[in-house]
């Protein structure tokens, strides 16, 4: 989480000096939230079989070496090449962090590691932020994206070192069987709904990129298909049937998808409408952010010990519900100021929506994975993972056509157009905020 965020800041110093286009701009996020999201399923289910302790060992290693080749990247396009390989390094990895929380804990012990867990993600943007802009403000002009990627690689090592130490070792056997052709399925419909989405409109919509978002549907369809048909004849697909069957779960699928979406979109388009836009440097960029990721950190500790006592789903409703009015304030607010944006202002607002969106993430997992019974821990994590990376690498290609299409205007106006494309973006977030909230209501009160 804070190399994910540290390397969003870095998004236009990287463009500036990799002489990268907005599209490639966009590709150095997406291609590691789709590098990361293809095998994530296929990451928890051989934590699994074969010890979630192991795969997230292998995939530290395999994050921390990809961050310094990330680091190391003399053009663009082996750039792009080394973030995919982080993220599929970070796909064997993270889903044994849930995973091992599920299998390891139980009622309101897990209902506090829960809270932990989302914590941790509010956190990482806080210090991911501003590690970001100081790294880019230090060093000599054009090398300071490289340190933000070199300091994910000394981070993945001292993880690697701690995992060691700590991560306890657990597994859930039963077939040991490996779906490869659903793995294949799905990695392709993956690809054929995020390559053309996060590519589209830089070239022009081509038929093949029409082609390969109709396609999409057919190949989910087909990899449902067989997952059936496998857990019919007894043998372990990839993704348990019976997994979705659970209403929390399944709605639960459809919410994280609608926040991860609009969340992704957000962080893409404020990195680059302060910086490129408005001229803001990096670390003033990520300082007007702390207040939002601090509050963020201290809101989903505080949901993890509410929880117990209130419920998932009430505290859901509170945090979409909070998010949306904030959002629509910020959103007025960014309108009205144009390029004469102030700083406190922004930051104050974003205080309120990051604590709704504190109350939205942590009880949401909660919520996914309170009756999911510990041997499909593994499934259930990286089903979950697929659907928030999937949905953010979505959310960030269709930010980066909408500012491809602000940056084709008139260079004078180029600032305004960037912070009118933010207000926009916060308003689709603020509507995806009150969709969030009428799925909550629909969640079981117990």
């Amino acid at each position: 989480m804070i190399s994910f965020s540290a390397a969003g800041i870095a998004v236009p110093d990287i463009g500036a000096s990799l002489h990268a286009s907005p599209a490639e701009q966009s590709l150095v996020v997406s291609a590691y939230a789709v590098g990361f999201a293809v095998p994530l399923v296929l990451g928890g289910r051989l934590g699994d079989l074969y010890g979630r302790r192991r795969l997230f060992l292998l995939g530290m290693a395999g994050f921390t070496l990809f961050s310094l080749a990330a680091a190391l990247s003399p053009t663009i396009t082996l750039l792009i090449v080394a973030r995919a390989s982080t993220g599929l390094s970070a796909a064997m990895m993270v889903p044994q962090v849930l995973a091992t929380i599920t299998a390891t804990t139980h009622g309101r012990e897990r209902g506090r590691a829960i809270g932990l867990f989302g914590a941790t993600a509010g956190g990482a943007t806080a210090i991911g932020q501003v590690l970001g802009g100081a790294l880019l403000s230090i060093p000599p002009a054009g090398a300071g994206w490289r340190t933000v990627f070199a300091a994910g690689a000394v981070m993945g090592t001292l993880s690697l070192l701690a995992a060691l130490r700590w991560v306890p070792a657990t597994s859930s056997p039963g077939h040991r069987s490996l779906d490869l052709v659903g793995t294949v399925l799905l990695g392709a419909a993956l690809l054929a709904l995020l390559f053309p989405a996060s590519q589209g409109a830089a070239l022009g919509w081509p038929v093949w990129c029409w082609a390969l978002l109709v396609a999409a549907p057919v190949l989910l369809a087909a990899f449902w298909i067989r997952q059936r048909r496998l857990h019919r004849a007894g043998t372990a697909p990839l993704v348990p049937p019976p997994l979705l069957r659970l209403g929390s779960y399944r709605i639960g699928l459809a919410m994280a998808l609608v926040l991860q979406s609009a969340f992704g979109a957000f962080t893409f388009v404020y990195a680059l409408a302060t910086q490129s836009g408005l001229g803001w440097t990096a670390m003033h960029a990520a300082l007007v952010l702390l207040p939002f990721a601090l509050c963020f950190f201290v809101a989903s500790i505080w949901s993890g010990r509410l929880a117990p006592r209130f419920g998932f789903r009430r505290l859901l409703i509170i945090g979409g519900g909070v998010q949306a009015a904030m959002l629509l304030a910020t959103a007025a607010s960014v309108f009205a100021q144009s390029t004469d944006l102030n700083s406190w202002t922004l930051a104050a607002l974003l205080i309120g929506v990051g604590v709704g969106q504190a109350f939205m993430f942590g009880p949401l997992v909660g919520a996914m994975v309170a009756d999911v019974p510990p041997s499909y821990a593994g499934a259930a994590s990286g089903v979950l993972q697929t659907v928030q990376q999937a949905a953010m690498g979505l959310g960030v290609a269709v930010a980066g056509g909408l500012l491809i299409t602000a940056a084709d205007g008139p260079a004078a106006d180029l600032g305004g157009a960037y912070t009118t494309a933010l207000a926009v973006c916060m308003l689709v977030q603020a509507g995806f905020a009150v969709i969030f909230t009428l799925g909550a209501v629909t969640l079981p009160k117990r």
